[in-house]
């Protein structure tokens, strides 16, 4: 199945779908495992199916070299993310890439992959696999974000301009190298056709809140406004192109009218700025920055919550990112309020979403009013959202998934 309007039909079970024998998929992903929800997903997904899997993953401070969890390998190699620059970008890339190949051949060698699947940023990280795919196994390229938006979006000195055609170039040879390609949403896979990729080599397979996770029957929803106090919520892993320094100006907006605090959870690098704004417009007492939870807090804490705001800016970059922190408010039926991007608008219409247009501190702070002046309105409009999200489960599209590691790993049985 290639194109993104055929429908899977779900997660079934081990037993029903087990391989004849068993057979293995590696997965390299320049992330922190087992915190990657995406990859956790996925590699749920196999070992239900019965395939065994070993990620290869970054390794951060504490923790071990390699160990399993839930059945699942981590083989963690010794590269830790900690770039800043362009320059430190580049060289923490190329060293998992580096590392990535050498750790990927030796246990090929022992343990026949069936398949790789390489998940991006970056795109080039799919030549970590060449001597696997030189030897027949059959190389997945799951796209997590474009690579030039995200050049362009990060880097945007103009010493940097003239690299940009080379990683343009990186971004077109990672696609023809690969056998097959999933893209998160539909217009990142648009965006692969537009680059030469063929129809049939791309599939949609979505980055969905995690149904056994965000789960609204189990867990007590707030009654909207209990206490008179509008409760808000943003998260985030805290980037500058979230936005999250316009919600903050909205919220001083309200004060005047409006007895709202907004609670943050999530960490990056733009923490300080935020905390600096917050300072500034002299809102500490209504406005929190938790820091990173475990995504096993979050369904809790967006149920006990009345409104999530979502004030991604909008620039180029943000054309093809879907926000997952978006779906899984959806999921936890809170209305969202979030900025007028294209991609979110071909996924919610606008009974679904309040949108405002992304940057704008006083139209985002009207909506809130808005909102909160009519909660029958905001409930409806979060039941419309998780009816318009139901083909967007994950059940759908771990079964989309499954059938294209199926066909790889059939391609490299014969």
């Amino acid at each position: 199945m290639g194109c993104s309007q055929a429908r899977g039909a779900g997660l079934t079970t081990g037993a029903a779908r087990r391989p004849p024998h068993v057979r293995r998929v590696a997965i390299v992903v320049h992330a922190s495992i087992p915190a990657d929800p995406r990859i956790r997903r996925q590699a749920d997904a196999l070992l239900a199916a019965g395939y065994e899997v070993d990620v290869f993953a970054l390794r951060e401070a504490g923790q071990a070299a390699e160990e399993s969890v839930n059945g699942l390998r981590i083989l963690r190699l010794p590269v830790r993310r900690r770039f800043a620059s362009f320059a430190g970008h580049l060289a923490e890339y190329l060293a998992f890439t580096g590392a990535a190949a050498l750790r990927l051949s030796r246990e090929h060698r022992r343990r026949r992959y069936a398949v790789v699947q390489v998940a991006t940023l970056p795109d080039f990280l799919a030549f970590a696999a060449a001597a696997l795919k030189l030897a027949g196994v059959p190389l997945l390229l799951d796209l997590h974000e474009d690579m030039p938006a995200f050049f362009d979006d990060r880097f945007r000195s103009p010493g940097l301009r003239p690299l940009r055609p080379l990683i343009g170039g990186l971004t077109r040879a990672s696609a023809a190298m690969a056998d097959a390609i999933l893209t998160v949403h539909e217009p990142l896979r648009q965006l692969s056709l537009a680059r030469g990729v063929p129809p049939e080599k791309v599939t949609v397979v979505m980055n969905s809140a995690d149904d056994r996770v965000f789960d609204p029957a189990r867990h007590a929803r707030r009654p909207f406004l209990e206490d008179g106090e509008l409760r808000l919520i943003h998260h985030s892993s805290l980037q500058r192109i979230y936005g999250l320094p316009v919600a903050v100006d909205a919220v001083a907006r309200l004060r005047s009218d409006v007895e709202a605090r907004l609670d943050v959870y999530g960490d990056g690098p733009y923490r300080s700025p935020v905390e600096a704004e917050v300072a500034r417009l002299g809102i500490d007492d209504v406005v929190t920055l938790h820091g990173r939870v475990p995504m096993e807090q979050l369904p809790g804490l967006l149920a006990g919550s009345d409104l999530a705001l979502v004030p991604s800016l909008p620039e180029p970059y943000m054309q093809y990112s879907l926000s997952t922190k978006l779906l899984e408010a959806v999921a936890m039926g809170i209305p969202v309020i979030a900025s007028d991007l294209a991609t979110f608008r071909s996924h919610f219409s606008d009974t679904a979403i309040r949108y405002v247009p992304g940057g704008d501190a006083q139209a985002l702070a009207a909506a809130i009013r808005e909102l909160a002046a009519d909660p029958d309105r905001a409930g409806r409009q979060a039941a419309e959202a998780r009816r318009q999200a139901e083909p967007y489960a994950w059940a759908i599209q771990a079964g989309r998934y499954l059938e294209v590691i199926d066909r790889l790993a059939d391609r490299s049985s014969r």
